[in-house]
């Protein structure tokens, strides 16, 4: 995950459970969420676990305890969890471009 102010793009509101799966307009269910992140994710609101081959939802920001599920090693975002597994594949959270971004963000003390 990357902050806006480090961002190309601006972050943009998004709809943890999309309108059309049921979500509301309500602060409980919005994130602000990077541009390139929110595209990926689409309405999208899980995936198939690599490993377990089961449904899993996506990482919720309004519930999920981002420590419990990821970590972070040299720009890579670590997997703890087949939610954190679903989450980085739907998002391409670990392209390497996004890792490049957050290696050099780190060097500058401004990651994470």
């Amino acid at each position: 995950m990357l902050h806006q102010e480090h961002s190309a793009k601006r972050h943009e509101p998004d709809h943890i459970i999309p309108i059309k799966h049921g979500g509301k307009d309500l602060d409980g269910n919005l994130a602000w969420a990077c541009f390139h992140c929110n595209r990926y994710k689409g309405s999208e609101v899980g995936a198939f676990d690599s490993e377990t081959g089961q449904l899993i939802p996506l990482f919720n920001p309004r519930r999920d305890i981002w420590e419990e599920h990821f970590s972070i090693d040299a720009g890579w975002i670590v997997p703890h969890t087949a939610v954190a597994r679903v989450t980085i594949l739907v998002l391409q959270l670990n392209r390497p471009d996004r890792i490049q971004v957050r290696e050099l963000l780190a060097q500058a003390g401004l990651y994470p």
